[in-house]
């Protein structure tokens, strides 16, 4: 008893072609990889400005314009990732951190947090986005 199997030369080039276009190469990620995660941070970022934008309200809008989707890079332990939040080299950035979580000092003020209720309110939409984008680059590779 024999068992034909048919197809499998055309879906390992089919694969290697897609891994090409979601990895360029070692230290550079492919262009689907970094558009599939910038437009999955995006719902994320959007809660974050929204979130940083209300509470407290802004006395001018320094923070808001510091709030980013970073570039996409490689991670040590593998894999690719992409930041969100404020740009260390803002203005923003150094009072960041204070809204966040509160102060004490002279003027104390209590925490207005923007970063973790927009990831724990987005994540799910920017994983679904993602998803969404990964398979249309699949499925625009087998047409």
């Amino acid at each position: 008893m024999g068992i034909e199997t048919a197809g499998f030369t055309d879906l390992t080039s089919e694969l290697t072609a897609l891994a090409d276009e979601l990895y360029a190469n070692d230290s550079h990620c492919g262009k689907v990889t970094r558009y599939v995660l910038q437009a999955g941070a995006q719902p994320i970022l959007d809660r974050m400005i929204r979130n940083a934008s209300t509470d407290p309200k802004p006395r001018s809008h320094v923070l808001l314009n510091s709030i980013r989707i970073g570039n996409v890079i490689k991670r040590r332990s593998g894999g690719w990732s992409v930041q969100i939040g404020v740009k260390r080299s803002e203005a923003g950035a150094k009072y960041s951190n204070p809204v966040e979580y509160g102060h004490g000092g002279p003027h104390p003020a209590p925490a207005h947090p923007f970063v973790r209720p927009a990831f724990d309110e987005g994540k799910e939409e920017a994983y679904g986005r993602m998803r969404s984008m990964l398979q249309q680059a699949i499925d625009a590779r087998k047409k």
